[in-house]
């Protein structure tokens, strides 16, 4: 079962969760007391005014790999039975998030991507909920070693019609080390500030002009983000120039263009299905499948 807590470690009832605001705290990470978990719960100590903290351990739960078979497309909901729906009601239900993953070999924890690749499943709760004030935090070891581990906790935040008010990458390896920087407690307190209806934190010079990923293609002549796909050029500091702007990240739109496409490309196959197949039965007995024993 999920862990849950009130602020401060208080019982809480339902009479008063009601009166409360609902701040939760989804954590990529197995470690108990490890830097996501305090992190999560240093930045929920810091957002003003009254307030309950319930916390899901991602790798916990029973989250299952997508299929592929469009059901949440078509009937907005998923086939698989799993804890998916355990976690868009509590998303839908939060009046704030804070997710935290750690980095593993250049990439964020596999149940964070897991999450990722049931994101329609969530369709249904962002059409009717968007824009929940969120934080993102990325935690590593090696000094600059993040790789693209920051870009899916953006995207997860994108597919879910989050406001992400704040993107950080803290260096922290050793279990409590994040509790130990006094930088990390201070930027604690500017995110607990941000959940509470702060100015959402200014996008690095750096970065995606449009929506603040720092990871890009390169192309002739210009970049192109790989989240919201805007385009934009360097000026002589290596300072990003407004290009031409791609998707809203974030927005309602930016899911359901994905949506739509994904229907699309559903009705293409039921079209082509039968000369699909003809291409594809020549392979179906090639090669040796193998298990363990």
């Amino acid at each position: 079962m999920p862990e849950t807590g009130g602020h401060g470690g208080a019982h809480v009832n339902k009479d008063e969760t009601t009166r409360r605001r609902r701040i939760l705290g989804i954590i990529g990470s197995r470690r108990k007391l490890g830097n996501c978990e305090l992190f999560v719960k240093e930045v929920a100590r810091q957002v003003p005014g009254e307030h309950d903290l319930f916390l899901i351990r991602l790798p916990d739960l029973n989250i299952l790999p997508c299929t592929g078979c469009y059901r949440c497309i078509g009937e907005g909901r998923c086939s698989i039975a799993d804890d998916i729906p355990f976690v868009v009601d509590q998303v839908a239900s939060a009046d704030a998030l804070i997710i935290a993953s750690p980095v593993y070999f250049l990439g964020t924890h596999a149940s964070a991507k897991g999450l990722l690749d049931r994101a329609f499943s969530f369709f249904p709760a962002v059409e009717k909920r968007q824009k929940i004030p969120s934080v993102l935090v990325t935690t590593y070891g090696m000094t600059n070693k993040i790789g693209c581990a920051p870009q899916a906790l953006l995207t997860l935040g994108a597919f879910l019609g989050l406001d992400v008010r704040a993107s950080v990458s803290l260096k922290a390896a050793l279990p409590g080390e994040i509790l130990s920087s006094a930088q990390h407690l201070r930027c604690a307190a500017r995110l607990g500030k941000l959940l509470s209806g702060g100015k959402a934190a200014a996008r690095k010079g750096r970065s995606c002009p449009f929506c603040g990923n720092e990871i890009v293609r390169m192309r002739r002549g210009d970049l192109i983000c790989t989240l919201c796909h805007g385009t934009f050029t360097l000026d002589g500091s290596g300072r990003p120039v407004t290009g031409r702007a791609g998707w809203n990240v974030g927005s309602i739109e930016f899911v359901r263009e994905h949506r739509k496409w994904l229907m699309g490309m559903k009705a293409r196959f039921m079209a082509e299905r039968k000369s699909l197949l003809g291409l594809s039965l020549p392979y179906k007995d090639m090669g040796t499948w193998i298990k363990p024993e």
